[in-house]
This record gives C-alpha cells, structure tokens and sequence, in this order.
C-alpha cells in the first residue's frame, strides 16, 4: 500500500452522474497516490443525531466492499451517556472497529467532561483510537485533546486537524510530551508542516485530506495532498507518515 488517507468522510453532496461506490472511491484516491483511507460518518457529527448505530452500519458496509483498503471509523456523542457505550462495545464485537472519530464543536459536547472520560476509558480498554477534530477554540483545541494522553497514557488520541492553521504549534508541542498524540497533516500549511516533520517522530504522524466521499474531484484532495508532498524529508520519514502510522492504528 502506498498511502493512506487517514481523514474522511462518508457521503457528502454528490457531483452530477457520479456514484458513489467504493471502487469508484479508490479510483479517484489512486489519482493521487493513494490506496486506502479511514472513513468517518457525516450526519452522526451533528448535535441532532442520537440514533448512531444506522449510520455506522453505512460506514462498515461501504468499507467491507475494500477490504484492507477502506476503514470504518465509528461515531457516537459521549453526552448520550450509556447508550453511546453501548455503541461502542457493539462496533468493537460486530466489526472489531479500531477508530472513533468525535467532532465536540458539531456535537456540543466538552472534551473535559465526565462524559468524555468515561468514552476514552472504554475506548483504552478495547484498544480503540479517538479521532478527533481539533483547532476550533474553544471546543476542539489540541491541548484539551492531548489532555486525555495525560489521563489515560494507553488510549492513542489523534489530532485529526494538527491544530489548523493556528493552533499547530500547541498540537507539535503536546505531541513532544505525549507518545500516544498522534497528527494527523490535514490543516497546516507546508512551513507549519515542515517544521512539525523535523520535531516530531515520524510513527507520531500521518496525513489526511477532509474529503467527502460523493463529491469527486473535490480540490481539497489535491491540496492536502500536494502540500504533504511538498515538504521535504527523506523516503522513509514519507513512507512512515504516509503509510506506517495510519496501518499501525488500524491494526494492519
């Protein structure tokens, strides 16, 4: 495998007379160099949605058609309380799911809840990672993220916008302090990019690009991808970033 997108998403507007479908998914990836990606849903990032479970069947379905090639990151909103454990431990037993991707600021809830602690204590005891959307004060900023590394030192909590464009430097340095802190490329610009290369190890990143699935040549592909690639390191330090760290999550 030459690549994976470690940051997209199910569905999305479709473009006129383009299906969505996994193959068709792969053949625009493979466009770019890339042969696999993780997939999170769309509609179970919004405060309204309190049913998951639909939705993380579509993902799973989608991705058992690409079988180690596209992976399913479930959802759940930690403020449903059991429910949303519940929902877990059926996506762990039912498609031994290794990623939960939250978005706090969409769903309305803090990353310093109770809620939340009792979300990541479950996903380090099953060996789930936490995708998080990060670099939007004051929900989803890089630092309250890295807190859980502190609070649960097996769980392995991803950045999954290193910060954006403004809040980079406080994701570099949490990942410094914290092993388990993993960046995902995917909102700095190429000299934030380049110095997060030189400072942090390589199995501590990787790349994505925010895609929707439904909307092909959607420029944001190229962008993110062409400014990783931009940045100059050495081939295993890329293949490492690209490839390594995104498997090594997913179990691969």
């Amino acid at each position: 495998m030459r690549a994976v997108d470690f940051h997209t998403h199910l569905g999305g507007s479709p473009r006129p007379g383009y299906q969505d479908t996994p193959q068709n998914l792969l053949e625009w990836l493979g466009e770019y160099g890339v042969d696999g990606a993780l997939i999170s849903p769309l509609n179970s990032l919004y405060s309204g949605c309190t049913d998951h479970r639909p939705e993380n069947d579509a993902i799973f379905e989608y991705c058992s058609q690409a079988p180690g090639r596209l992976f399913g990151a479930l959802c759940v909103n930690p403020l449903i309380g059991n429910p949303a454990l519940d929902e877990i431990r059926r996506c762990k037993d039912t498609y031994n799911a290794k990623v939960l991707k939250l978005h706090p600021w969409l769903q309305g809830f803090s990353i310093t809840s109770q809620e939340m602690d009792k979300v990541a204590e479950l996903c380090q005891e099953l060996g789930i990672a936490i995708l998080f959307h990060d670099g939007t004060p004051m929900y989803t900023h890089p630092l309250q993220c890295a807190r859980l590394c502190r609070d649960f030192p097996k769980l392995t909590v991803i950045a999954g916008h290193t910060g954006l464009g403004d809040l980079w430097r406080e994701a570099m340095l949490a990942a410094q302090r914290y092993s388990n802190f993993i960046l995902c490329l995917c909102g700095p610009r190429e000299a934030a990019m380049r110095e997060i290369v030189e400072s942090v190890p390589a199995k501590q990143l990787c790349v994505g690009s925010d895609i929707f699935t439904a909307e092909r040549n959607d420029p944001v592909m190229w962008f993110r991808w062409a400014s990783f690639r931009s940045v100059e390191m050495d081939q295993e330090t890329r293949r490492v970033i690209e490839t390594e760290t995104a498997l090594k999550i997913l179990g691969r």
